[in-house]
């Protein structure tokens, strides 16, 4: 019999994990898709539909994302309301990954930061408009829960940010993840891939911490909430799709 495949954790929701599944099954690697959050809609649409409608009526100088997810509600959101991000209204997104996201939608994209982050955005943001930033308004559709420094940032150098909910993130339950810790504990993990903090927090919270198992991340910031979370073999993909996360499976596994 040859030798065993690695046995590879995705932690990503089920419908964004098949990409890299894919991948990882034609480089004899088995995958095992363990999603460790669900996105679910807002407690209210109320406050994201009323930025879309005074977005389209030029109440915004610019539209500011930090994840795909914030993208697709705000996409959903602005069709079934008829509406349009109006011509010269400034686009920025936290990353390659969530600029893909735009352009796929059909709007350009004005800045994304080299960083990744949000405090990376509001620094190109701040670099690029100088002191014009002075009073602008800007909406960022984000998650419920998410991080603040973009809005932090921006505030404190003039602007004015108008936050709005445009989902939410629930962790999966300990039953819920009881596959992926089956495989930790009887299976041979070989390595676990996460896609944002969140899913970091809630690997941890319900299997605690598993220092010793090389661990991938999207990008910077899934990198510090692994470090947080006491994660010590840590490879970070170069860019946020699917064949840089295959490359950094590939590195975590010695291949």
């Amino acid at each position: 019999m040859g030798a065993a495949r690695p046995l590879v954790a995705i932690t990503r929701p089920a419908e964004q994990a098949a990409g890299l599944a894919e991948l990882l099954r034609a480089r004899g690697i088995e995958p095992l898709v363990a999603p460790a959050i669900r996105r679910v809609a807002p407690a209210s649409w109320a406050p994201l539909d009323r930025g879309i409608e005074l977005l389209g009526r030029g109440h915004y100088a610019g539209v500011l994302f930090t994840s795909p997810a914030a993208v697709a509600s705000f996409a959903d959101r602005a069709r079934r309301a008829g509406a349009r991000v109006p011509a010269g209204v400034l686009v920025g997104a936290v990353g390659e990954g969530t600029a893909a996201a735009l352009r796929a939608i059909g709007l350009q994209v004005d800045v994304v930061p080299p960083e990744g982050n949000g405090e990376g955005l509001a620094a190109a943001l701040i670099d690029r408009l100088g002191p014009r930033l002075q009073g602008m308004r800007f909406l960022q559709p984000r998650a419920a829960e998410g991080r603040t420094e973009l809005s932090r940032d921006l505030v404190a150098a003039g602007a004015r940010v108008d936050v709005v909910d445009a989902y939410r993130t629930l962790p999966a339950t300990a039953a819920e993840l009881a596959p992926l810790r089956d495989a930790l504990g009887h299976h041979g993990l070989s390595a676990i891939v996460f896609a944002s903090p969140s899913a970091v927090r809630a690997v941890h919270e319900a299997l605690g911490p598993i220092p010793d198992l090389p661990s991938v991340a999207i990008g910077g910031t899934t990198a510090v909430a692994l470090q947080a979370a006491g994660y010590r073999r840590i490879h970070v993909a170069a860019s946020p799709d699917d064949e840089a996360l295959c490359r950094a499976v590939l590195e975590a596994l010695g291949r």
